[in-house]
């Protein structure tokens, strides 16, 4: 059944792996990917096009007509999120410390959810860089920037995995 269970075949099937050659392999991993991938990702140019033909293509791609719509506004809240060996600190620009008043934050061990602030309807989702405890976070306003900081999670609970198998 395989080539390795007969040992004539597994004989004849050693010499022909020796005679290979490292430069012919690499072109026929690289003939390989290229017939087989490459060619049928969408969007990629196909293998005779000239230099030419490629950026006309690309540039096809980029050229989009892009109305813009009058009851959008796209204004994106910069939020800085770092950590320290014991917290994880959010800091994001908020004018006024009046803005805080109709918001809310809440947040669990790895996601920090801020509604209404700044403005009301707004929601913003930032994945925290580690665990954090469920308790003792605090904030501060200062210079138009609210931080928030949040004691990170001593007490990871492993859970170990039986190798015997």
């Amino acid at each position: 059944m395989f080539p390795w269970s007969h040992h004539e075949n597994f004989n004849e099937y050693v010499k022909q792996l020796m005679n290979l050659r490292p430069n012919e392999v690499d072109q026929f991993i690289k003939k390989t990917i290229e017939d087989n991938v490459l060619n049928k990702l969408p969007f990629t140019p196909q293998n005779n096009t000239t230099e030419q033909t490629r950026n006309n293509t690309t540039s096809a791609f980029t050229k989009k007509d892009v109305t813009p719509q009058a009851n959008t506004k796209v204004d994106p809240l910069k939020i800085n999120v770092f950590e320290s060996h014991e917290d994880v600190f959010i800091q994001l620009p908020v004018k006024h410390k009046n803005d805080l008043r109709a918001g809310k934050i809440f947040y669990n061990s790895n996601q920090l959810i801020i509604k209404d602030i700044p403005n009301i309807g707004d929601k913003h989702k930032v994945l925290l860089p580690a665990i954090v405890q469920q308790r003792g976070a605090r904030i501060h306003h200062k210079n138009g920037i609210l931080q928030i900081k949040i004691p990170k999670a001593d007490d990871i609970q492993f859970t170990e995995i039986d190798l015997n198998f």
